[in-house]
């Protein structure tokens, strides 16, 4: 009787919301990599800084549209994307490539919300622009994990993938698909049915070819950390 007063964007927005903070939280094992290494040789800082980029975008999207749900998945994404950020840099030997790295972020994020907020002819026109390019950055990000897919198929082995990530990719981009669907939004919508379709195609891989018993060798260099 309780879940009867909510509507089922209530819903959907809850499990959704709840869903992308935590999958943003799984970041937390490469800093505990890095924290036992003592270095960040091997890794990049560049899918924290994409996913940073990707949230503040979104949450500009999402304020241009007042979506609460939006806002708060997409605060809490930059909020943390950035920790991660931070972390990684603090612990970097060479820093060099990561200024040219943040400064192109910073380029960005700057020249994009200053065509929003100034130079764009009305909120709708802004509102469009900001919602193709959010589309772009979440295909771009949806479709990192297509390299480990053809290494999967050179070696014929799945040792590669992490399965619950890849479940946690499917899953998370099949409920923002469905709150796309919902609300009426395309750019929402677009991005996260290739993401559903893309976990499909990865988690059939583990079918075709089961992993041997030994534990698997993931590369976790680059998560699919996106914002929705």
């Amino acid at each position: 009787m309780i879940l009867s007063s909510y509507s089922t964007q209530d819903i959907v927005s809850a499990v959704a919301t709840f869903s992308t903070i935590a999958f943003f939280l799984t970041g937390i094992d490469i800093c505990l990599k890095i924290k036992r290494k003592g270095n960040t040789n091997g890794l990049s800082m560049f899918p924290f800084v994409a996913c940073t980029v990707c949230s503040v975008l979104w949450l500009r999207y999402g304020l241009l549209k007042t979506d609460m749900t939006l806002i708060y998945v997409n605060a809490a994404g930059a909020f943390i994307e950035f920790l991660y950020v931070l972390y990684f840099y603090t612990h970097a030997d060479e820093k060099k490539p990561l200024h040219r790295m943040l400064l192109g972020a910073t380029c960005i994020v700057f020249a994009t919300l200053v065509y929003i907020n100034y130079l764009a002819e009305d909120v709708e026109t802004a509102k469009y622009h900001l919602g193709l390019l959010c589309t772009f950055g979440a295909v771009i990000n949806f479709g990192a994990p297509l390299a480990s897919i053809a290494e999967v198929f050179r070696t014929k082995s799945t040792e590669c993938l992490a399965l619950p990530l890849c479940l946690a990719n499917f899953v998370v981009a099949l409920e923002w698909f469905i709150y796309g669907v919902i609300i009426h939004d395309s750019f929402v919508k677009i991005p996260n049915v290739l993401g559903s379709m893309l976990g499909v195609a990865q988690l059939a891989l583990f079918v075709m070819y089961p992993r041997a018993d030994n534990p698997p060798r993931y590369d976790m260099s680059s998560p699919t950390l996106k914002a929705p």
